[in-house]
């Protein structure tokens, strides 16, 4: 069953896509302030963004997000830790990480805690598959 949107029910539809982009843009240009003042605050001058590029329109740049990347001290003191310990670390250990992760660069809780998540995925996975060319 097809409906048919009538003349008024399509021009309603367009005032709120005109709408949606008008609050886009504006939470796109507070994004951006909001990123200039976190910028300030921890003294870097580059910026880590990344975009779906089917999203590239000036009315999508609110999908733009900064994305945590690990300095190589960072790194290697994870993998250290992952070594010791392939659990993810509780609350306070995380807590811990952080403030001395923080030393080599910007870092939240967060970070570390699906850092560890993610790389105890990925050695699961290089288990599995090692087992699987071992058993072909």
């Amino acid at each position: 069953m097809m409906m048919v949107m009538t003349e008024e029910q399509i021009e309603i539809l367009r005032h709120q896509i005109v709408a949606y982009t008008i609050i886009s843009e504006q939470l796109c240009e507070m994004y951006k302030s909001f990123i200039v003042q976190q910028e300030d605050s921890f003294g870097t001058g580059e910026r880590d963004l990344y975009c779906d590029p089917l999203m590239e329109s000036e009315a999508h740049k609110i999908a733009w997000r900064q994305r945590w990347a690990p300095t190589p001290a960072q790194f290697q003191i994870l993998e250290n830790l992952f070594v010791q310990d392939s659990r993810t670390p509780s609350k306070q250990k995380i807590k811990e990480i952080t403030i001395a992760l923080a030393q080599h660069g910007p870092i939240a809780e967060s970070n570390v805690h699906n850092w560890f998540q993610n790389r105890k995925a990925k050695s699961k996975k290089k288990k599995r598959s090692a087992s699987q060319f071992t058993t072909k």
